[in-house]
């Protein structure tokens, strides 16, 4: 599985290379529950810049994934908890721009628990 994502993160990688700054990938470390045990994982994606302040993309850690919009300092999303089958998960949330690629993101997500997540994220 993390193969073929690997493979697809080089493919999308040369595609950024001819249109840049239109799809970008995404290198994110999250820190989940940050109300009770806090627990670590990364997460690879891709972004896809719309214009303005307006972005889209996906993210994956392996086992759960997401799709998410955001528009300026806010960002939504709908995924899926890979350790619960058929459960959905939602976050809301904010991004604030720390350099020109590097992001802090806190989202709020919402799906079998409610756990707060951390994440910083890179984008190439």
């Amino acid at each position: 599985m993390k193969k073929n994502l690997l493979l697809i993160l080089m493919i999308v990688s040369l595609t950024s290379m001819i249109f840049p700054k239109d799809v970008s990938p995404v290198l994110s470390i999250r820190y989940d529950n940050l109300d009770a045990g806090i627990t670590v994982s990364d997460a690879i994606g891709l972004q896809l810049d719309l214009g303005g302040d307006k972005f889209t993309g996906f993210d994956t850690d392996g086992t759960d994934y997401r799709m998410y919009v955001g528009w300026g300092f806010g960002k939504i999303g709908l995924g899926h908890d890979g350790a619960t089958p058929s459960v959905p998960q939602y976050t809301v949330g904010a991004t604030y721009p720390v350099l020109d690629n590097l992001n802090l993101d806190l989202d709020y997500v919402m799906g079998t628990t409610d756990v707060l997540r951390l994440s910083m994220s890179i984008q190439f």
